[in-house]
């Protein structure tokens, strides 16, 4: 459980990658109620990192598609993870888990590659 006064770091830390993610995100998306969701997860799987970064992006069921190449953007939700806890996730973490769709996302499968071998 948590003291007071980190449920207030934790939520300073939610709203910073938060306000990252939304600048990712164009004005007409957001205005047409696409939510950001960030939360902090714990794993006690053996070789899994303890506190993780976990991210959902829910887009408006309205037919349009708000990023181009994200198909979950024409109303479904993007989900991905930042395998550092929400204290240590910087901007550059959350442009590397976003793919090009995304304004300055460089999440592709060659850098997935790259990142897996090395």
């Amino acid at each position: 459980m948590f003291s007071a006064n980190e449920n207030l770091m934790l939520r300073e830390h939610k709203r910073r990658v938060v306000g990252y993610i939304e600048s990712t995100i164009s004005e007409n998306a957001l205005d047409m109620g696409t939510s950001v969701m960030v939360m902090q997860t714990k794993c006690k799987t053996p070789g899994c990192v303890p506190l993780e970064t976990s991210i959902v992006i829910v887009f408006p069921r309205d037919g349009n598609q708000y990023i181009d190449g994200v198909e979950e953007s024409c109303g479904g939700s993007f989900k991905t993870t930042i395998l550092l806890p929400l204290s240590e996730v910087t901007r550059d973490d959350v442009l590397d888990s976003l793919p090009p769709g995304f304004k300055g996302g460089r999440k592709t499968w060659e850098n997935t590659c790259f990142a897996l071998r090395d």
